[in-house]
């Protein structure tokens, strides 16, 4: 399974960024790649309802990207076989956490543990956690990431409404 961007690449951005990965090596026998790869996952499985256009190689290409008949925020097109920059960044910081903390990108979700109950002396109540609706809802939000990947992503219907209305 590919991953979104290089060994190489994490390395740079990691350095830029200011952050602290001395425990890792960059080799390809290291498990950089396969952080990459769980990162690409999140990425491509988060954001693809938001991404624009459609996969250039079909159902065959396992990521999301190169896509056909993608633009940016601005509506300027993206090469049909390119991956953008951002996709590759937002990758990074994913596998950035999924390195710092394995399994956190998507964490399992059982529905019965939204169940909670306390007892305090002779009382007993047990309640539904409404903060956690659905397995999705499980996933975190990493903010960083939602601002890399800005200008590629499209409005998830019936979530926003804006335009322009002229007479």
């Amino acid at each position: 399974m590919d991953a979104y961007g290089t060994i190489e690449g994490f390395f740079e951005y990691c350095e830029t960024m200011g952050y602290d990965v001395g425990d890792l090596e960059p080799s390809p026998a290291d498990p950089v790649d396969a952080i990459l790869v769980r990162g690409s996952v999140y990425i491509d499985g988060k954001y693809r309802a938001q991404f624009i256009g459609k996969k250039t190689g079909g159902r065959a290409q396992d990521r999301e990207w190169p896509r056909t008949g993608a633009t940016d925020a601005e509506n300027n097109p993206i090469p049909s076989d390119e991956v953008p920059a951002e996709i590759e960044r937002a990758t990074y910081e994913a596998a950035l956490r999924e390195h710092e903390n394995p399994g956190s990108l998507v964490p399992d979700y059982v529905a019965a543990e939204r169940v909670k109950s306390e007892t305090v002396g002779p009382l007993s109540v047990t309640y539904v956690d409404s903060t956690v609706m659905s397995a999705a809802d499980a996933w975190p939000v990493i903010g960083v990431i939602d601002m890399i990947l800005a200008p590629l992503l499209g409005v998830v219907q019936g979530s926003f409404y804006f335009g322009e209305v002229t007479r």
